[in-house]
């Protein structure tokens, strides 16, 4: 093998001294207690390089399993919006715990390498040590938040009076989610951790307007508009849901395979290529079941995208087969069955893998954790002083190795050979 080549200069460099400092307080120290009620209080980021910010903001719980560890993911809304550590302004943000994560770094690195990739509108994110009520919390992502905006996901927002062929065509933004499948909350045993039921009664689902798959894929709910199940919205909800079924009945039709009339009429194949490749390297887990991102421009055809939750991929989980380095994931879901019987969409992913392997993307990768664990170091340190994880695991985690580095060498390992299965599979 030849030597690998240098970093490139945007990597992390050597070990960070310091990190970002957020610091939030809620008013009279008041605790958030669930993921539905924001609690008003205020926050200050600070660090080195960064410009300081500080203002009121709400804050409440986020996540689904995720919620029931100790350490807590958060959704924030700042009063005003804010450029918070280099990122572009927004009220909105999510501070991601990784507490399943022992490694800290899998969604950042795909979201990194889906930035390489140049997929559209990835988001972007900055570690910081959180301080909640003058308790340090750990070490947390600091992340966009996906939504229609214009330094977010940039397609027109749709308004209620946009109901001409010209405006109500876009932006839609939706999110594939098996907890909004109208029998999810049948299931009794998802009664304890899940908050979308309410007995048999799937509560998001009555307030949120969903697109049913007819072919097994889960329900496509709206994220944006959210308020899309209102009478006034009558003509968007017709719309967006007869755009779904009239894409999946392409393709799954007979002349599915044709450019014209087939699934490409509906759907931007680059996209969807770029997410295939993506989580299926990555063998996400709920790379098809939720977190499944969709948008949907003004005149124009549906991208996949932006990629989001990844601390359960790069063989985190040990459910579904996504333990194992061999063997395809995202292409059992329906929709992706059915792209592959078509030879030229096969092709294309082929090609679209060659041109990025060639480009050292997957090399880079690599590269890029072990430089991420380094800069780490320091932060991880005190993070799992707080939290001392490294022999414990969930049900649906499989990794234990009891040490920091051997979290980040498992995950290598495992990604490495993960690379190794699919190049030879896509060099045939």
């Amino acid at each position: 093998r030849a030597p690998a080549p240098p970093a490139p200069a945007w990597f992390p460099q050597g070990t960070a001294e310091s990190f970002a400092q957020l610091e939030i307080k809620t008013n009279n120290a008041a605790p958030i207690l669930n993921r539905e009620d924001y609690v008003p209080g205020t926050y200050k980021l600070s660090g080195t390089g960064i410009t300081t910010a500080e203002g009121a903001l709400d804050i409440r719980g986020r996540g689904n399993s995720t919620w029931d560890w100790p350490k807590k993911p958060y959704r924030i809304k700042l009063a005003n919006a804010t450029a918070l550590a280099g990122m572009p302004s927004s009220k909105h943000w999510v501070l991601l715990a990784n507490y399943a994560d022992k490694t800290l770094m899998r969604n950042d690195m795909a979201f990194t390498l889906s930035r390489q990739m140049g997929m559209a509108y990835t988001v972007r994110d900055q570690y910081v040590e959180v301080t909640l009520n003058g308790e340090y919390r750990g070490l947390y992502q600091l992340a966009e938040h996906i939504r229609i905006a214009k330094d977010r996901v940039d397609v027109p927002e749709l308004k209620v009076g946009d109901t001409a062929a010209d405006k109500v065509s876009g932006g839609y933004l939706m999110e594939v989610d098996f907890r909004m499948h109208k029998d999810y909350c049948k299931d009794h045993s998802v009664w304890p951790y899940s908050p979308f039921c309410a007995g048999e009664v799937n509560t998001q689902r009555d307030t949120t307007f969903c697109v049913d798959s007819k072919r097994g894929m889960q329900p496509a709910c709206l994220k944006e508009p959210e308020t899309l199940l209102t009478p006034e919205w009558a003509a968007q909800r017709a719309y967006i849901e007869k755009y779904m079924g009239d894409f999946e009945a392409a393709l799954f039709s007979a002349d599915f395979k044709d450019p014209a009339n087939g699934y490409a009429k509906y759907v931007d194949v680059d996209s969807v290529i770029d997410y295939y490749i993506l989580n299926e390297l990555t063998k996400n887990v709920d790379g098809t079941e939720s977190s499944f991102f969709m948008y949907k421009k003004r005149d124009g055809k549906l991208h996949f995208g932006p990629v989001w939750d990844f601390d359960l991929a790069l063989g985190n989980a040990g459910y579904n087969n996504v333990q194992f380095t061999s063997g395809w994931h995202i292409r059992n879901a329906p929709w992706f069955t059915r792209l592959f019987e078509d030879p030229a969409f096969a092709k294309k992913v082929k090609d679209r893998w060659q041109a990025l392997k060639a480009s050292g993307k997957f090399e880079q990768m690599l590269q890029y954790a072990q430089a991420r664990a380094t800069w780490l170091t320091k932060g991880q340190q005190k993070n799992f002083a707080k939290w001392p994880i490294f022999n414990w695991s969930d049900w649906f985690t499989r990794v234990v190795m009891g040490s920091y580095d051997g979290e980040v060498n498992e995950m290598l390992r495992w990604q490495a050979e993960r690379y190794a299965w699919m190049d030879a599979e896509l060099s045939k």
